[in-house]
């Protein structure tokens, strides 16, 4: 990845929360919980998920920096919905972890070298995967989401 590339990533990552609040800002209970356009999650169970996951790729980003080898927890997206009961919890709450698990990886991504961006790190089944491979899938994830809020309270992206 050549440098160019990793800043538009970088800088679309680190724009995402603020990408994501804005999605939802205004939005009432009814829009955040009615029924998206197609079979599918509400805003409020995306925006959820969307917190959850980068949970899960915050500890993804510490391990692979420390040489340990990351495992793709496999995880059943809806009964994660249905035990974390993101079908009824505030999003506001959900909104903030994102900015500060963002916020908090953006820190660390800041201070690597180009040889820490680039080096191949161990994943299962003799598989590797840089840090600039993390932060594309994390940033495309992230706005994936974003547009399927904005489809959920709109019918558009």
């Amino acid at each position: 990845m050549d440098a160019e590339t990793r800043a538009d990533l970088l800088a679309r990552y680190r724009a995402a929360p603020k990408l994501l609040a804005e999605s939802v800002a205004g939005a009432s209970i009814a829009q955040l919980d009615g029924p998206p356009p197609e079979p599918g999650w509400t805003a409020r169970t995306i925006v959820h998920h969307t917190a959850d996951i980068a949970v899960m790729g915050g500890l993804r980003l510490r391990l692979m920096l420390l040489d340990i080898e990351v495992e793709y927890w496999p995880t059943d997206q809806d009964t994660m919905q249905k035990r974390l009961r993101n079908d009824r919890r505030p999003i506001r709450p959900a909104l903030k972890a994102l900015e500060g698990l963002v916020e908090s990886a953006v820190s660390i991504l800041d201070a690597l070298s180009e040889d820490e961006w680039r080096q191949p790190r161990p994943l299962p089944g003799n598989n590797a995967a840089t840090v600039e491979d993390w932060l594309g899938s994390n940033t495309r994830h992230i706005e994936q989401h974003i547009d399927q809020v904005r489809y959920a309270l709109t019918g558009t992206c």
